[in-house]
């Protein structure tokens, strides 16, 4: 009999030849069976991705299903989507990870190696051959667009105080309606099947689908650089053009801190290397240790947590804040109409990353950013903003050196020092 590991390795070889863009991020990570998870998930901590799978679910699967989830994983990490800071809500969450699921098996094309999992028989979740992955036809969406726009088309259609869950035994019998979090470990949270969201999706996505994601700025860069090589040795094989184009647009970086830093604060960065955990020698990978450089004086992040300010803009600040401590020391701030903890700046590292909390979320005011920076003799200022509040003149800003980085379509004008449009 064929053991698990040989039909999981068979397949990974078999997408050498017919996906080789997946197999050249397979054979980069981590893979370990487990029963933690239903199905099958990357998994991302501390700069470390694995892939896990569920051996009885893998067992389930035909050669091409298998092929499918294995690309559906990978493409997770290529949209960078296991990296995204996600909602605490429990129903706004639910819907990232539909729209996630959405914006990647719209890109994934079926052929005779790679197929949508189907139901072997009729069950609670499916009948027959139907397919039991989320799909934009399932909700009437049209294909194609992205992890944004399908958030955005969920959220309207879905309303997320509509949206209701059930707790699950460990046998999966549904034994009431999710008040909370469950006192039980055995206990389980599911979409709830009679709403309107889990008629379509109750089944078809896990419900501890994106446990194991975490921000980790270190894997985002690996992304990037890992999706460089494959352009450059053309890897894609017979990757449609509109989803190369789809995966290529997600590996683009809102700001380069690096030109930034020193083209507008040159005279407080050092020039001078030293080594560093942060990142890996670019030449010669793990386990040997980058060189960063050496910080003169520290940065005052000032991080915008108003109600005009997503999350999925909060998650993009935070990797912007990381990517700037590769350059020097970052104090962070979280404000609104105020410096939340004023006494007490996070010094900002990725070990820090999931236990940062963002206070806030009333309207949003500028000047007392500069009035603490003033008392605490912070002379260079980073205000990571969607820039909609009172003017600032330049004045208030004497003897400091200011960037705005101001997210995409936020207001740019009013602002004294230098205003930065992050990209999308």
């Amino acid at each position: 009999m064929v053991s698990i590991d040989q039909l999981f390795e068979e397949v990974r070889n078999l997408l050498s030849v017919n996906c080789p863009m997946v197999f050249h991020l397979l054979v980069r990570i981590f893979t370990q069976a487990t029963k933690q998870v239903d199905t099958a998930a990357m998994s991302v901590h501390n700069g470390r991705i694995e892939l896990l799978y569920n051996e009885e679910f893998l067992a389930k699967l035909t050669k091409a299903e298998r092929s499918f989830v294995l690309v559906h994983e990978v493409m997770h990490l290529m949209l960078h989507h296991c990296t995204l800071r996600t909602s605490h809500d429990r129903a706004r969450h639910y819907i990232e990870n539909v729209a996630m699921d959405l914006a990647i098996n719209t890109l994934i094309r079926e052929d005779d190696y790679i197929k949508l999992p189907r139901a072997k028989e009729d069950s609670e979740f499916a009948k027959k051959d139907e397919i039991t992955a989320l799909v934009p036809e399932q909700f009437g969406f049209p294909p194609m667009l992205s992890y944004e726009q399908y958030l955005d088309l969920l959220e309207q259609k879905f309303p997320p105080k509509k949206i209701a869950f059930v707790f699950k035994d460990k046998d999966g019998n549904i034994i009431g309606g999710a008040d909370g979090d469950p006192e039980d470990a055995d206990i389980v949270v599911e979409i709830d099947p009679n709403c309107d969201l889990g008629k379509i999706t109750y089944g078809k996505i896990s419900p501890k689908h994106g446990e194991q994601y975490s921000e980790d700025p270190f894997v985002d860069d690996f992304i990037r650089n890992e999706i460089e090589n494959i352009t450059r040795n053309k890897l894609w094989g017979n990757t449609p053009g509109d989803v190369v184009e789809n995966i290529l647009k997600a590996q683009i970086q809102p700001l380069d801190w690096g030109d930034i830093l020193h083209l507008e604060l040159g005279h407080f960065i050092s020039f001078d290397k030293i080594p560093s955990r942060r990142r890996w020698n670019k030449h010669f990978g793990k386990p040997f240790l980058g060189v960063t450089t050496k910080s003169v004086e520290p940065v005052g992040v000032y991080v915008d947590t108003s109600g005009s300010v997503g999350n999925a803009d909060l998650s993009r600040f935070i990797v912007e804040i990381e990517r700037i401590a590769h350059y020097t020391t970052v104090l962070m701030w979280s404000f609104d109409t105020q410096i939340y903890d004023p006494e007490e700046a996070i010094v900002f590292s990725r070990r820090d990353i999931s236990s940062i909390e963002f206070k806030g979320r009333g309207g949003t005011c500028f000047k007392p950013i500069f009035e603490h920076a003033k008392k605490h003799e912070i002379h260079k200022v980073v205000v990571l903003t969607d820039g909609y509040a009172d003017e600032i003149p330049a004045s208030d800003v004497e003897g400091m050196e200011v960037i705005w980085a101001i997210t995409p379509g936020g207001n740019l004008e009013g602002k004294a020092g230098t205003v930065i449009e992050m990209k999308r």
